[in-house]
């Protein structure tokens, strides 16, 4: 599965609530890719605009296709607490992305 679209649409489910506030994704680095089966390291840093981390809860994350299409439900992060979220992508969620 391909790191950049992973990333994209891990924003776009854990961060569908925040209006202003962006999490910069630092891993996976562009380039990079996480793999059906294997375990997969996303990092993320606050932007230091307000909501800040330290003032957002439980975020639930998901893993969702290009069609935005529900693939893999991820257990909740709490963002001000943790700054990393290990997972393992579903093998069977389909091909690797070109994008």
């Amino acid at each position: 599965m391909s790191s950049r679209l992973f990333s994209v649409l891990l924003l776009q489910s854990a961060l569908a609530w925040l209006v202003q506030g962006t999490i910069y994704i630092t891993k996976p680095l562009p380039g990079s890719s996480c793999s059906g089966g294997k375990p997969c390291t996303v990092e993320w840093l606050d932007d230091g605009v307000v909501p800040l981390l330290s003032d957002i809860g439980a975020c639930h994350v998901a893993l969702y296709n290009g069609n935005q299409v529900l693939i893999q439900q991820i257990s909740p992060v709490v963002v001000s607490a943790q700054h990393a979220l290990d997972f393992t992508p579903d093998p069977n969620a389909g091909p690797n992305s070109s994008e």
